[in-house]
């Protein structure tokens, strides 16, 4: 109970930062959807419970247009496969604060039998040791198919985790760059097809920052507030948050502070719109809507949006993240996880790995639009030939995560505030890259 109490007060500190590590799902649903999918089907081969069983599934999430129902279907065919098991399904939107209510559900000894969470919380469930080694159901098959399975490997304090899989990703996806192709066209730039340089990407945001049909066109939206808008830029240029054994900030360096100047730029020059140390992406991602920005860095479910609207279908654009030394771009995933306090774990496996089947994937990534977890469904031309999702799944190719430790948000608050004085001038980048490696390490003392 310890634990779980422990575990209380993480989950209090890092909602915001966990909250939909793919993408832009927390600004939509609000409301929870539940299903309960009742066993109609014929009997089918084993591995089967000897006698009914009742699981309960809770998604995290599922907030993209047509995702619950979706996974309501997939379900439905589980329970035709496997009659003995009933599945209580429930989705709870990005909104209402999924990690708090299943911590609020551990420490009531009231959680479900199967979790999908936004990486990195499997992290901090592990930390805590609130759920179970996934290796006995994963075999070497399915492992070698796997996308993104390092970031599923715990690497954490908790000895009794350590090198285990812990969690198994529904899907993974990453942020590129998407851009309207008119305010290209008529700004005489050309598109982002392949991967520019530094350079190349600052001289272009600022040949399209002008007045474009009577509209100020920002070349750039970005904001100093959210770590996936700038860590791109350092990672490509050799920087990282921690040290490889995640014990020391490797924050106050030169590729940080190149990094760091180079961001900065966008914003001393007036490349992104007023106002964007502290801009919601939301407010972005609507003015990109509106022809007011030429191109941001975004996830895939916010293009699929985008798409549904006659006027903007045909001007969009998505193109690759610039690179330097290297090219990176800011992944997520999102993830299925086994709690400890599970009473059907079998059948939670069992569940597990009938929706990260290959054709499942393909079914549900199609209409959901993030990246399939699997290689073999991640193949299916419907995301090698689809000119949006090609791009998002080369995208993935390099993408790389956020820093997994238990202090994954108290450094996001670091981040965050410091990032945001050096942008606005408040400090400088020196002092504030001091600052950062000073508050990281005391963190990482405690």
């Amino acid at each position: 109970m310890k634990k779980a109490f422990t575990l209380l007060l993480t989950i209090i500190l890092t909602t915001v930062m966990l909250s939909g590590c793919t993408g832009s799902s927390g600004s939509s649903k609000s409301t929870t959807e539940k299903t309960t999918v009742e066993n109609t089907a014929p009997t089918t081969p084993s591995p089967k419970p000897s006698k009914p069983v009742t699981l309960r599934f809770w998604q995290a999430g599922g907030d993209t247009a047509g995702a619950s129902e979706k996974m309501s279907e997939l379900i439905n065919k589980f329970t035709e496969k496997y009659p003995n098991i009933t599945v209580e399904y429930q989705a709870i939107s990005w909104a209402e604060d999924p990690h708090a209510k299943f911590q609020a559900a551990i420490v009531g000894n009231d959680i479900a039998d199967l979790l999908i969470v936004g990486s990195p919380f499997d992290f901090v469930l592990a930390n805590s040791d609130q759920i179970i080694s996934l290796d006995k159901y994963i075999d070497d098959t399915f492992k070698n198919d796997l996308q993104f399975v390092n970031e599923c490997t715990y690497t954490g304090k908790n000895e009794k985790l350590k090198g285990k899989l812990i969690s198994v990703p529904l899907f993974g996806d990453a942020r590129t760059i998407v851009y309207n192709k008119d305010l290209f066209q008529k700004a005489g730039v050309p598109e982002p097809t392949t991967s520019w340089t530094h350079e190349e990407f600052y001289n272009n945001a600022a040949a399209l920052t002008k007045k474009i049909d009577g509209v100020q066109v920002y070349g750039f939206g970005t904001s100093a507030r959210y770590a996936s808008q700038y860590l791109p830029f350092v990672w490509n240029l050799g920087g990282e948050i921690l040290n490889e054994d995640m014990t020391k900030s490797t924050v106050n360096t030169p590729s940080w502070k190149a990094a760091i100047e180079y961001y900065k730029k966008f914003f001393d020059n007036n490349i992104t719109p007023p106002g964007s140390v502290n801009l919601n992406l939301a407010d972005i991602q609507k003015m990109f809507a509106n022809g007011e920005v030429a191109m941001f860095v975004t996830t895939q479910d916010y293009v699929k949006e985008l798409m549904k609207d006659p006027a903007m279908k045909d001007k969009i654009g998505v193109g690759q993240m610039p690179h330097e030394q290297k090219q990176t771009a800011f992944a997520g995933a999102d993830v299925f996880v086994i709690p400890v306090l599970s009473k059907n774990p079998d059948e939670a496996a069992q569940l597990l790995r009938f929706l990260v089947s290959t054709d499942n994937q393909v079914d549900y990534c199609k209409t959901v639009g993030f990246i399939p977890s699997l290689k073999s469904a991640a193949s299916n031309p419907a995301f090698t030939e689809d000119p949006i999702k090609k791009v998002f799944t080369q995208a993935v190719s390099y993408g790389k995560y956020y820093v997994k430790t238990e202090k994954s948000n108290t450094i996001t608050t670091i981040l965050r505030g410091e990032i945001q004085s050096a942008v606005s001038n408040q400090k400088t980048i020196d002092k504030a890259l001091q600052d950062i490696d000073t508050a990281i390490n005391d963190a990482l003392k405690q």
